[in-house]
């Protein structure tokens, strides 16, 4: 029973493999929406469904046209079961190796062809603070940012780290010196006391932050 559970296993495995491909392509098609887990799953199956069954229909096709010998005989398998696998155990292994790779070929193209439709752009799932801080940094710079809180505080500062998540409340940034300043209320952005090695702000309490992109060598900003 071992073997026929892991075997049952390893094909299920092997069926919704397109389906979860086609399902994390799609990511970069359209942006994410918060949806139900049965929703998600009944995707991925019709998903594999599709792919899966027109991987085994074209070679069932394929095999009854030119009957060659390299590929499954489906009526043998279902008629004979397990002796046929143990007696043609290469034979169905190369069949299911090449309807797996067909199937993720056809995964693949599908998005292809989707997202060249939908302007083939990519979308990608990141926050704006990793493409400012990260993506959008010149050579040579640091991000150094002006921070104001909801209780009109402001802090500015290189940004030493941030955490890059999706959900505001999740994110963190981090302000290190030399460049290290803050103020309160009406006042002018001054020195913080040199023993401040770290500012931790949390995402959900900015109200707005400006950021520019400074000369590693240069003097401190304004």
């Amino acid at each position: 029973m071992v073997p026929a559970s892991w075997l049952t296993a390893l094909l299920f495995i092997l069926f919704v493999a397109p389906g979860l491909l086609f399902d994390l392509l799609s990511e970069r098609r359209r942006v994410g929406a918060n949806e139900s887990t049965f929703r998600e799953i009944s995707r991925v199956v019709l998903a594999s469904v599709a792919f899966s069954g027109t991987s085994l229909a074209t070679l069932a096709a394929f095999r009854q046209t030119l009957a060659p010998r390299w590929l499954t005989d489906p009526a043998a398998l279902l008629r004979d079961g397990p002796r046929y696998a143990a007696a043609n155990y290469q034979v169905l292994a190369w069949t299911l190796a090449l309807g797996v790779a067909l199937s993720l070929f056809l995964a693949v193209a599908s998005h292809l062809l989707l997202a060249r439709r939908d302007g083939g752009a990519p979308i990608r799932q990141r926050s704006a603070w990793t493409r400012v801080f990260k993506a959008d940094r010149p050579t040579g710079t640091f991000p150094y940012a002006r921070i104001r809180l909801e209780d009109d505080s402001v802090y500015a500062g290189k940004v030493q780290d941030y955490t890059p998540d999706l959900e505001l409340a999740d994110r963190e940034i981090v302000l290190c010196p030399p460049f290290l300043k803050s103020k309160t209320g009406s006042n002018p952005l001054s020195d913080m006391p040199s023993y401040v090695e770290r500012v931790i702000i949390r995402g959900s309490s900015i109200r707005a932050m400006t950021v520019i992109y400074w000369p590693e060598q240069s003097p401190p900003p304004p």
